[in-house]
């Protein structure tokens, strides 16, 4: 692994060149992530946007409790956080001062996405009762979670000089998407246009992750702007996606957490092998499909797979 650096090798699965081995941030260095500061959870209280949290389980952390708009007319006065926060660009600019740009690529972490924002500050039974009986209520609310967001991007970038800028949403189930497509296409996808333009306007690529069963939206996600996709490789068909893609997908991910968490060590060497195998000419990045604790010891079964595999050339 010693001809290119990490974030070389990483660049180049990402361009779906060749890598010299099957990039995997967790154990290679390649990728370092940046935060913008504000907070969008937290372990007992209320976040930076007013909801509020209880821890409930250790493995999984909190889980919103209270759920701050009620009702329509509280939208337009509700006060939101405000991105100009001096405090958000000191904290873009210290995580990235404390990692090594030589060796990685530095990853802004937008934080929870827009229907995520939107629901948790609606409650999830609200956010589909007002997509029927106050669809101009939530677009308003949508707007103004997106105008928080774009700039919290450009800080990423010009504060903390993100070269991948990561936006996280779950959109769907283990077997389909959480609501219908057209709601998606109303609500969420202009305003994830948005947001990708701004990644876009500063030559920066994009990574989006979702949970479920999304795999029907990747031609409407590649149509947008997105470059990366964190797509659950248990419900998402992955080599089906690169097949009918082409260099136009590159998928992040592979290891199913609840493998990692529930599974054999036969079964984690196999995802990992499956993965250096898709990965051989570029296209996919090896990691965790979801960010939980992991036993150390199932971690270090990946990562021996991963070494014995994934080597390249």
């Amino acid at each position: 692994m010693g001809r290119v650096c990490p974030r070389e090798n990483f660049m180049l699965a990402v361009e779906r060149e060749a890598p010299f081995w099957l990039p995997c941030p967790l154990f290679d260095g390649s990728v370092a992530t940046i935060g913008h500061g504000l907070r969008e959870r937290v372990d007992s209280g209320e976040d930076d946007w007013g909801v509020r949290w209880e821890a409930k389980e250790p493995r999984s952390g909190s889980f919103p409790v209270i759920h701050p708009i009620t009702s329509p007319e509280l939208v337009e006065d509700y006060p939101f956080p405000s991105p100009d926060d001096p405090r958000l660009a000191r904290a873009a600019r210290d995580s990235a001062s404390k990692a090594d740009r030589d060796r990685a690529v530095l990853f802004g972490d937008n934080g929870w996405g827009l229907f995520e924002r939107s629901w948790l500050l609606l409650g999830m039974r609200r956010f589909f009762h007002w997509a029927l009986r106050y669809p101009d209520a939530l677009s308003a609310l949508l707007d103004r979670i997106t105008e928080v967001k774009v700039r919290l991007s450009e800080v990423l970038i010009t504060e903390g000089g993100a070269e991948v800028l990561g936006y996280g949403d779950d959109w769907g189930m283990e077997t389909g998407l959480l609501f219908s497509r057209s709601l998606w296409e109303r609500f969420i996808r202009p305003r994830q246009e948005r947001l990708y333009r701004v990644a876009r306007d500063y030559g920066v690529l994009v990574f989006q992750h979702s949970d479920g069963m999304v795999q029907d939206l990747v031609p409407d996600l590649l149509d947008i702007g997105v470059d990366i996709m964190n797509l659950q490789r248990e419900c998402n068909d992955w080599p089906g996606l690169m097949k009918r893609h082409g260099k136009r997908v590159v998928l992040w991910g592979g290891v199913s957490a609840r493998t990692l968490d529930l599974g054999s060590a036969a079964q984690i060497r196999a995802e990992v092998e499956e993965c250096c195998v898709l990965g051989r000419e570029g296209g996919v990045v090896l990691a965790p499909g979801h960010s939980l604790k992991f036993e150390r010891r199932k971690l270090g079964v990946m990562r021996r797979a991963w070494a014995e595999k994934g080597v390249y050339r």
